[in-house]
């Protein structure tokens, strides 16, 4: 599922941020410029706070600071040639072999809300979860992914899901997955296949020739 390798990449890839000291040089000295004596005082609140990641809308119950996993909205993108991918030529699964392989390329769109009680404290995390989700893309492109796109806004908080008095920052991540199903003869498979054929004959202007057929004739009130 794709929430969770977005989930692996955050939740490993800001552990290795927020502990070295170099890569939060790299950010806030040189690229932004920070004063020295900012940049330390961000080093010292990012090493001595947990950042929790959690899937789902974050719950009041959930202190900060913290990054949430919300999957916004999701859909095909682009479909196969009636939906056929192609086929399984080598597998592990001997049963895997000649196996078609259906499905189309999903759109998934996830927003990452940055919680935290301080805005210069929520800025901070936001752009280190962007550091970290640029840094992360060899590893969402392992796991079959493509077409990122990132964006972010201000929000305010939502008290059904984030006590007031907060302040959040969305980083909103934009890939492409493929979602693929294996018809490998199973019964998923055999649950769409027609099991009969009935050619009425006074509806062809020309005589179809015999046809066989498996399909009874039932009277009133039978079931099928």
């Amino acid at each position: 599922m794709i929430h969770r390798l977005v989930h692996q990449v955050v939740k490993t890839g800001m552990n290795a941020f927020l502990a070295d000291a170099r890569m939060v040089d790299d950010l806030f000295t040189e690229l932004f410029a920070l004063p020295v004596e900012e940049v330390e005082s961000i080093r010292t609140y990012l090493q001595s706070h947990t950042l929790r990641v959690v899937n789902g809308y974050p719950r009041v119950d959930v202190n900060p600071p913290l990054v949430a996993i919300i999957l916004s909205q999701e859909g095909e993108d682009e479909h196969f040639l009636g939906y056929l991918a192609g086929m399984v030529d080598e597998d592990g699964d001997p049963a895997m072999r000649g196996a078609e392989v259906q499905g189309s390329s999903w759109k998934h769109t996830f927003q990452l809300p940055v919680v935290t009680e301080h805005p210069d404290v929520t800025a901070a995390y936001y752009e280190a979860l962007k550091t970290v989700l640029i840094a992360g893309i060899p590893t969402l492109v392992e796991g079959g992914c493509w077409g990122f796109q990132l964006s972010g806004a201000e929000l305010a908080p939502d008290p059904r899901y984030i006590p007031e008095g907060l302040f959040v920052r969305q980083l909103t991540l934009s890939l492409n997955a493929p979602f693929l199903y294996f018809n490998r003869a199973s019964a998923l498979g055999k649950a769409f296949q027609v099991s009969g054929l009935h050619v009425d004959r006074s509806g062809s202007p020309s005589d179809p020739g015999a046809v066989k057929t498996n399909i009874g004739v039932f009277a009133e009130g039978e079931d099928e």
